[in-house]
């Protein structure tokens, strides 16, 4: 029964932000793939998945730097490629 809690949890991490979000934003007048609605998701998503770690005390927990600078890193790197993603022009 947890696991399946799990499962529904990570899929409500990730549709909410990803495709709710933007939905809502869209039906407000905002263009979806503009950098103030993807910000909004961003920030969202990070909410979401940062907000309960640092509240059962796991990011207490994490003290090496190299991961934090993965993690910085890893989201970096994600937000920059769907960026890409939605404008292709816009890089060479």
């Amino acid at each position: 029964m947890v696991d399946l809690l799990l499962i529904a949890l990570v899929f409500v991490a990730i549709l909410f932000p990803f495709v709710v979000v933007p939905e809502i934003l869209e039906r407000a007048g905002y263009d979806p793939k503009g950098r103030l609605v993807r910000i909004v998701v961003w920030a969202c998503f990070l909410i979401l998945v940062l907000l309960p770690a640092a509240l059962s005390g796991f990011l207490a927990t994490v003290t090496s730097p190299v991961d934090w600078l993965i993690l910085f890193f890893a989201i970096a790197f994600a937000m920059l490629w769907e960026y890409h993603r939605l404008h292709p022009g816009e890089f060479p």
